[in-house]
């Protein structure tokens, strides 16, 4: 356990030393958004991104196609409920249903997302869990605001 500790400091150091910052992958439906097809904005998601967006680098991981997904982002902005650097956030896809951590590409990186199922097997420590966005769609949905504390209380213990 000393030498994990020890590994994840070395690795906090030399992202500090290359001035990079962790990595937030954001599931979308579910998570941001009720799915592809209502498109409802989660309550709080424009400040939730801004804030999250201060803390970690982003990039949306979800099996949406990217058509679907530039069409989602485009409304989106339209309706100013995402800033509009979010129609620039690259997009990965799982391998089938699952997202594995090595396809975003960075050994230091969270995963965002509603569902514990998409997680690989051994890879539960970048998973960071929030309650689904179902019906019926709250406006006292308050899961992004717990979320970004959850993240601010991982970044802090680096």
């Amino acid at each position: 356990m000393c030498t994990e500790r020890a590994g994840i400091k070395d690795e906090v150091m030399e992202m500090k030393k290359e001035n990079r910052r962790p990595l937030l992958c954001l599931d979308l439906e579910g998570t941001l958004i009720s799915n592809a097809v209502s498109q409802i904005p989660r309550p709080g998601l424009y400040p939730f991104l801004e804030r999250a967006a201060v803390l970690c680098d982003l990039m949306l991981y979800t099996s949406v196609s990217r058509q679907r997904v530039d069409s989602i982002r485009h409304l989106l902005i339209e309706e100013q409920v995402v800033p509009a650097w979010f129609a620039d956030l690259p997009i990965i896809h799982p391998t089938d249903t699952v997202k594995y951590k090595n396809r975003c590409g960075r050994s230091h990186a969270f995963l965002l997302d509603d569902q514990a199922a998409v997680v690989a097997a051994g890879e539960e420590d970048w998973w960071v869990p929030i309650e689904e966005f179902s019906p019926p769609y709250s406006e006292q949905d308050c899961e992004l605001v717990k979320t970004l504390e959850k993240i601010q209380s991982r970044l802090s213990q680096l």
